[in-house]
């Protein structure tokens, strides 16, 4: 078998966002960053910003690989973020390789019932 090229690090990978949904006060976000360690994730909003950076190890012990597959690169994504979201109230856990985001509503941009009184 002949070798495969080597794989480089890349400077960053888009990970995939496959849950985005809205309840009446939190916006949930779940994005895959598999091989990603807690304290390797990076969170934070600047301007109107939502910023998700993660970093991932290259775990493979050394050697010298016929195929190489695997890739190691860090995570980036970015979503710009309306006036509707608390941006002191955005809470992040990491599970499994799945980082779920709940974004809180402010309460002045949540919906308003109006009550039609009789006449």
């Amino acid at each position: 078998m002949k070798k495969d090229k080597e794989l480089t690090r890349e400077r960053s990978i888009k990970p995939a966002v496959y849950d985005v949904c809205q309840d009446n006060d939190t916006i949930t976000l779940r994005m895959e960053v598999p091989g990603a360690e807690k304290d390797s994730i990076n969170i934070q909003v600047e301007d109107s910003e939502l910023i998700i950076e993660a970093q991932r190890k290259d775990t493979l012990p050394e050697g010298t690989y016929l195929v190489k597959e695997r890739r190691f690169a860090d995570y980036k994504r970015v979503f710009t973020l309306d006036n509707t979201v608390d941006t002191d109230k955005i809470d992040a856990k990491l599970e499994n390789g799945v980082l779920t985001l709940n974004l809180k509503i402010k309460e002045q941009a949540k919906p308003k019932k109006i009550e039609v009184k009789a006449g």
